[in-house]
C-alpha cells in the first residue's frame, strides 16, 4: 500500500508522545506544543502537524508552517510531503531538523533556490551542571533593558542569518523581541563598563552607555527540556570567558527552575562558539541542518 498524508488526529497522541520522547532534544519544539494542547491534531495559523500513514499506521511526522520540521523522517516520507508542497507552493520559510532528513527533503523540492542552506549545525545538550562557574552578573531581562537588547539581538540575526530582520522595518522583530523579554525568556549582562575596566564602546547601541555584553534566549521551553537561541557575545569582550561564563549561569538559572536538560545547535564552522560550550559541559546528540528560503 502506497503511503499517504493525513492530519494527525486525536488518536495518535499515544503514538507521537512516545515518537517525541525517543529524541527530545531534536523534538523539543513539538514536545512543547504537545504539552500545552494535549494531543496530536495540532493545527492553527501557525502550523498543521500531518502525519505519513502505511495504510491506517503512522509512521512518520511534519510539522508544515513558517518552519517545516520532520519526525521520524526517511526519504520515502519525504517524496510523499514534497508532492504536497510542490503542488501547494511555497509558504514556508526554513527547513530544520536532522541533517540527512532536512537536505535529502530540499532536493525534492521545486522551490527555487534557497537563501542559505546550514549544512552542518552540532545538536549540542548538557542535562548536568555546567562546569564552570556562572556569571553572577547575568539576570534575566525585562523591558527596561529593550533599548540594550533589542540592537543586540539584530546584530546576532543577521551575523547568524545573513541578512538584517530590520531590512523591511523593525516592527516585526521589535515586537518579537518583546515577546521573549515579555515570557521571561532573556538571559543578558548589561554594563556601561567592561570587565577589565573602561567603558563599553556604545555599540550597538549607540544612543545609551549601557550595552549588552553577554545574552542567550530560552527560545523553546518543554517542562523538562529547553532549547537555547539567540547567543550573543559583544565584540569587546570575546574570547576572554565572558560566553562561557554566560552560558552557564543561563544553565543553572534552567536547570534551577526545574528543566533538567538544556539544548541548542550551532553552526560547525563557528569552533570559537562550539570550544565555547564545550567549555560549559555541552555534548553532541546529534546534527542538524537548516534550509532557508
Amino acid at each position: 500500500m502506497a503511503l499517504r498524508i493525513a492530519r494527525l488526529e486525536h488518536q495518535h497522541t499515544r503514538w507521537l508522545t512516545d515518537l517525541l520522547a525517543r529524541n527530545p532534544c531534536e523534538n523539543v519544539y513539538l514536545i512543547s506544543l504537545l504539552e500545552v494542547t494535549g494531543t496530536a491534531r495540532l493545527g492553527s495559523p501557525a502550523g498543521t502537524l500531518y502525519g505519513i500513514f502505511d495504510g491506517d499506521r503512522p509512521v512518520a511526522a511534519y510539522w508544515v508552517g513558517g518552519n517545516i520540521i520532520p519526525v521520524a523522517a526517511t526519504p520515502a516520507t519525504n517524496e510523499v510531503l514534497a508532492r504536497k508542497l510542490n503542488a501547494d507552493g511555497r509558504a514556508s520559510c526554513s527547513l530544520i531538523g536532522s541533517r540527512s532528513v532536512v537536505l535529502d527533503l530540499q532536493q525534492r523540492l521545486n522551490w527555487g533556490r534557497a537563501r542559505g542552506v546550514r549544512e552542518r549545525q552540532p545538536l549540542l545538550a548538557i542535562g548536568s551542571d555546567p562546569l564552570v562557574t556562572p556569571d553572577e552578573h547575568v539576570h534575566r531581562v525585562t523591558l527596561d533593558d529593550l533599548g540594550a537588547v533589542f540592537p543586540a539581538s539584530v546584530d546576532m540575526f543577521t551575523k547568524e542569518v545573513g541578512f538584517s530582520p530590520i531590512e523591511d522595518g523593525t516592527a516585526g522583530y521589535l515586537a518579537r523581541v518583546r515577546g521573549i523579554i515579555r515570557g521571561k525568556n532573556c538571559y543578558a549582562r548589561i554594563s556601561s563598563t567592561l570587565p577589565q575596566g573602561g567603558a563599553v564602546p556604545r555599540w550597538p547601541a549607540e544612543e545609551q552607555d549601557e550595552q549588552v555584553l553577554f545574552k542567550a534566549d530560552i527560545g523553546i521551553r518543554a517542562r523538562r527540556i529547553v532549547q537555547v537561541q539567540g547567543v550573543w557575545v559583544h565584540p569587546a569582550v570575546r574570547n576572554q570567558g565572558l560566553g562561557a561564563a554566560g552560558m552557564a549561569a543561563v544553565v543553572q538559572r534552567t536547570r534551577d527552575k526545574g528543566h533538567s536538560t538544556v539544548s541548542l545547535y550551532a553552526n560547525d564552522y563557528n569552533e570559537t562558539a562550539l570550544r565555547m560550550y564545550a567549555r560549559v559541559g555541552f555534548e553532541q546528540v546529534g546534527t542538524f541542518a537548516t534550509v532557508m528560503y
